[in-house]
């Protein structure tokens, strides 16, 4: 009986105590230990006694219409109340059933029962309906079928439900079964589009996405449709599934209930989101700790990860095994087709073993890698039957078994052949196959990277990073030409598998991934060379994005540097490729145009360096990356439109070469030819209009430029007013160019994304935005108020690491001409302007700047001199930059 309180409809807010106080109850008991599963069925219990006393209580009070008919319905739970799996703020599914037109009672018993969850706070899923509705209403709804096939009876009439019962079972569960097998399965992939396609989501839906509790439901659907057997605990006592899965399944629903419980509690409402504050809350809950080189927040999602990807390999084995395959599947059975290899076979459009060949097959390393081998060349997947019986056999196999030539030339053969090469080695990390020809890759297996820029687990990354490799065999443009030229792809795509195995273990991942390289090409049997070109991929991986986003590519030194470590045009292809991949597989369009010109320009720059001819055609520099017709037609502009003073004999030729000879060359090809028309006349005109705006937006690298043209003598300080009203209008800074040319102009562009619009902002924005930098920088307008009165609120909700320490580096060596910072902070709108700035009050001149991210944390980089335009050599300058640059910067974050 429900305590008092409850079934009153005069006592709400005391039913609402009463109810909040169960779960108090139920809070405090699931802290202590109790399983998610206790939970779930004692809340479930309590909702049960309070239904069933209100359906008493309304029939007790009913007229004499009322109490002739309830012998003729009965209450019903359904869904996950019906499966006795209510969390604490889960929805609740009730169903009066009736025996036929019995509407007294029915709406008796709707306005006392289902009123009475909705005073109480509850989102109830109701209904009323007879045996012959339900049934009708379960042939045409699929989510209603699968609802009425859960229901339970609570109270009332069991003949009524019981007859429901044998007729839903006749016309519904017997007639119509694959029928909706095929359907909730199709209803699943849905699913899985909408709430992510991989198990890895690093903020899973705990119960929709993929490895989450519907994977278990849907199981248990086909287990009740397929064989009548609707729970794992019944398919297990049938032998449907072996112990080993039912176990597996068992400790993943118990993990996941327990999960929900607690994420209902915390927010005091249906929460089924595992956010990243949760899973740092749970982590330190469940007695996670940190440590140097794995988060507590990173072993507890490790485990999630363990816990959802056997609960969805297990669920689609099972769904394939329940299958019902085609006529001919069937005549296959008995006539099967002949052998490949001697010991494989295709069957049902699955590749599998036949069972005098599978322990022959398991005990010799060779065969395994041909199973795979065949797969890979077929494009026919591997029964899950056989992944599964892989998986639970590798861990009695030691790895030194692994270890022979024929099994390293087998996986080299697969990683050598686009196509199909990621799809491969995922079924082997499914089969736990992977992990023994290298090793390392077991320690990563669902090992989450706790911050904002990587979206996916280690071990899901590195495989993505392949499949992005693998894309570009089709790619139309130079880099997919540069991918398809590589004759040694297997050491390429090796490259990609390792290059971060070093995450979550002491010490820098590059150089610990290099060691892992050294060990990989021992076991697979690599030549010196190869072993060389492996470790240097792994050491360096990240090298080419750093120059390219964060160095000057018009320094000569830059480039030399570059060219010097990578050596050859060989390595320099598949440095280029291997971090076009990598930067691509972070995350959906994490790779930019904008990213993708910057690394193509390091790339051809480097290409000439290294070979002495300019290589495919990406953005360089110079003159000679424009067109002699473009050339013609921009010096024919220019002689129509040119600037006072200058007679017709003027030689514009030579005048437009020289200009375009100092400007970067990704910028020069870039920019149209009529745009750069009239940035050269906004040159000639300085005398009579000093400053000159002008924007546009680059289709070719998907940003907005604003260009500012103007004379040196101008004022100082120009970087931070533009920084400071690009700021205040919201424009995130990509790069900013500070080109002096020979003549005194000053010719400053500044790259930038504008998260106000999606593509390309309307002309009215770009006009609205050079008026604000011409007006601030003509001094009509004070930078420092622009930037008070424009402060935008933040919408992002803060990343649940704490501050991150800021980090403030001066290089001397990186160039000849300029002494370059490098400054790495949590992120706020107006940092730049900040630091811009203090580099003024420092005297510091900045020439070029390029804004980047590092992980959770803006790297901008700066390349300064100071106002005589030399470089900061002083120690005790430097470290009075340093530290002047550190201390503006903490006091501005933690305002």
């Amino acid at each position: 009986m429900p305590p008092t309180g409850l079934t009153d409809h005069k006592g709400s807010s005391l039913g609402l105590r009463v109810l909040q106080e169960q779960r108090e109850v139920l809070r405090q008991r699931l802290i202590e230990g109790a399983t998610g599963s206790e939970i779930t069925q004692a809340f479930s219990d309590f909702m049960d006694a309070l239904l069933i006393a209100r359906f008493r209580e309304v029939i007790q009070h009913g007229n004499a219409g009322v109490r002739a008919e309830w012998q003729q319905c009965c209450l019903v739970a359904m869904g996950g109340y019906g499966r006795r799996e209510l969390a604490p703020y889960s929805d609740i599914d009730v169903m009066i059933l009736t025996q036929g037109n019995q509407g007294e009672v029915a709406g008796a018993l709707s306005t006392g029962v289902f009123h009475r969850l909705w005073d109480l706070g509850f989102q109830v899923g109701h209904s009323v309906r007879s045996i012959a509705e339900s049934l009708t209403i379960a042939e045409a709804d699929l989510a209603a079928c699968t609802s009425l096939m859960e229901s339970r009876f609570l109270i009332g009439s069991a003949p009524v439900f019981q007859e429901f019962q044998r007729k839903f079972e006749r016309r519904i569960t017997n007639k119509r079964a694959q029928r909706f097998i095929l359907d909730k399965i199709q209803e699943r992939e849905r699913e899985y589009a909408k709430f992510g396609e991989t198990v890895f989501m690093l903020e899973p839906n705990i119960k929709k996405s993929k490895g989450g509790l519907r994977d278990l439901h849907l199981l248990q659907w086909v287990g009740q449709a397929r064989y009548g057997a609707g729970t794992i605990q019944e398919l297990s006592n049938r032998g449907i599934i072996a112990i080993q899965d039912y176990q597996v399944l068992q400790e993943a629903q118990e993990f996941l209930w327990r999960v929900r419980c607690f994420l209902h509690f915390e927010a005091g409402r249906a929460q089924d989101i595992l956010t990243f504050e949760d899973q740092v809350r749970l982590s330190a809950q469940w007695g996670f700790v940190d440590h140097p080189h794995l988060l507590a927040v990173e072993q507890f999602m490790q485990v999630y990860f363990r816990h959802t990807t056997g609960l969805f390999d297990r669920g689609r084995r099972f769904l394939d095994q329940a299958r019902e395959g085609t006529l001919l599947d069937r005549v296959r059975r008995w006539w099967p087709p002949p052998l490949i290899e001697g010991h494989f076979r295709i069957l049902e459009n699955r590749l599998t073993i036949p069972t005098d060949k599978l322990l022959e097959v398991m005990e010799t390393p060779m065969l395994l890698l041909k199973l795979f081998v065949v797969s890979h060349r077929q494009a026919v997947p591997i029964d899950s039957r056989i992944l599964n019986e892989l998986s639970q056999h590798m861990g009695t196999m030691p790895n030194e078994r692994f270890h022979t030539e024929q099994v390293s030339d087998l996986f080299r053969n697969i990683l050598s052949s686009p196509g199909r090469i990621v799809q491969t080695l995922e079924a082997m990390h499914q089969a736990s196959l992977l992990e023994k020809l290298v090793p390392a890759f077991s320690r990563v297996r669902g090992l989450m990277q706790f911050n904002q820029y990587h979206k996916y687990t280690v071990d899901e990354h590195s495989l993505i990073a392949v499949r992005e490799a693998e894309r570009l065999q089709d790619h139309p443009g130079m880099i997919g030409e540069i991918y398809r030229n590589i004759p040694d792809k297997d050491l390429l795509h090796l490259a990609l598998l390792l290059h971060d195995l070093g995450k979550g273990r002491p010490g820098d991942h590059s150089e610990v991934g290099q060691e892992i390289a050294h060990l990989t090409a021992d076991r697979l049997n690599l030549s010196g060379k190869e072993r060389q070109a492996l470790a240097f991929l792994v050491r360096h991986h990240l090298q080419m994005s750093h120059t390219a986003f964060r160095r000057d590519l018009n320094d000569p030194k830059t480039i030399v540097g570059f060219a010097r470590l990578v050596k050859t045009v060989e390595m320099l292809q598949k440095l280029f490729i291997l971090t076009i991949a990598d930067i691509s597989a972070v995350g959906p369009e994490v790779m930019t145009k904008w990213k993708e010109s910057l690394l193509g320009e390091l790339y051809s720059l480097t290409y000439a360096e290294l070979s002495g001819d300019t290589g495919p055609s990406f953005l360089v520099r110079g003159r000679d990356n424009v067109s002699f017709e473009a050339r013609d037609e921009l010096v024919a502009i220019l002689r129509k439109q040119g600037g006072e003073g200058y007679s017709p004999e003027t030689d514009w030729s030579e005048w437009v070469n020289t200009k375009l000879q100092e400007l970067p060359g990704r910028y020069v090809q870039s920019t149209p030819v009529d745009q750069m028309a009239a940035y050269l006349l906004a040159i000639r005109s300085l005398p009579i209009k000093p400053t000159h705006v002008e924007a546009r937006f680059n289709q070719t690298l998907g940003v907005s430029e604003y260009v500012l043209i103007t004379s040196e003598q101008t004022k100082p300080g120009i970087f931070m007013q533009v920084a400071g009203v690009l700021a205040a209008m919201g424009l995130q800074v990509l790069e900013a160019q500070i080109m002096t040319l020979k003549d005194g102009t000053v010719w400053d562009v500044f790259s930038v994304y504008d998260s106000d619009y999606e593509g390309q902002p309307p002309a009215g924005r770009l006009e609205e935005v050079s008026q604000e930098i011409q007006e601030v920088v003509e001094g009509r307008q004070s930078v420092h108020q622009m930037v008070e009165r424009r402060q935008r609120m933040a919408f992002g909700r803060p990343f649940p690491t704490g501050r991150h320490p800021t980090e403030v580096h001066i290089d001397h060596e990186v160039s000849d001409a300029f002494t370059v910072i490098d400054v790495f902070a949590d992120d706020k709108q107006g940092l730049l302007f900040v630091i811009a700035k203090t580099l003024v009050y420092l005297d510091l001149s900045i020439h070029m700047a390029r804004i980047g991210t590092r992980l959770d944390q803006v790297a901008d980089v700066f390349y300064v001199t100071n106002l005589q335009g030399e470089k900061i050599i002083s120690g005790e300058g430097c470290e009075h930059i340093q530290h002047t640059l550190h201390a503006a910067i903490e006091q501005f974050l933690a305002e």
